[in-house]
């Protein structure tokens, strides 16, 4: 399980935003809010920069987690990888393309549901931030109704609280 999980970071290091780079020659980390993610690509680049990191990124995830027996734990360490990357001598992104792959990993109909969630959010709130950040919250009840166990609980509950902190949700109110 140690190497399945230090494989998870490593491919979580390697970021869409960083990559775009090279296909584009736009550094993310210079334009916009300067995050290399698919929401400061979508700024810089247009739908095809988002479309190719938010690909890239999540589909990363989902290929790590075919890889592995320990979904739950290396889907973190995914996620840590891109928070935290090796490979960015500055940060990674914020960790929702990731999220997305987590939970299309899990069952795509989850991932569906959770669109929808997000529309509904967007919605209800007119920021998607705030509405990406509602199916976050939603993540650990996925590992409860397949019955997981308690440490892949505590995984998705680790992702989410991950996935906050990086869009700083934990440090101001998400709704106002």
């Amino acid at each position: 399980m140690i190497l399945d999980l230090l494989l998870g970071y490593l491919i979580g290091s390697i970021l869409g935003g960083t990559l775009w780079k090279y296909v584009s020659r736009t550094d993310l980390a210079q334009v916009g809010s300067g995050n290399i993610g698919a929401r400061n690509a979508h700024r810089a680049g247009g739908l095809p920069a988002f479309l190719f990191v938010y690909l890239f990124d999540a589909t990363k995830t989902i290929l790590a987690l075919q890889l592995t027996d320990a979904f739950y734990p290396v889907a973190l360490a995914v996620l840590i990888g891109h928070l935290f990357p090796l490979f960015h001598p500055r940060r990674g992104g914020k960790g929702y393309a990731v999220f997305s792959g987590i939970v299309f990993a899990i069952t795509p109909w989850a991932y569906l549901a959770g669109l929808g969630i997000l529309g509904l959010s967007y919605l209800v709130t007119k920021d998607s931030v705030k509405a990406g950040l509602i199916p976050v919250v939603l993540l650990p009840l996925l590992p409860v109704y397949f019955d997981a166990g308690p440490i892949n609980i505590l995984c998705t509950v680790a992702v989410s609280l991950l996935v906050l902190w990086a869009h700083d949700a934990l440090h101001k109110p998400v709704i106002t």
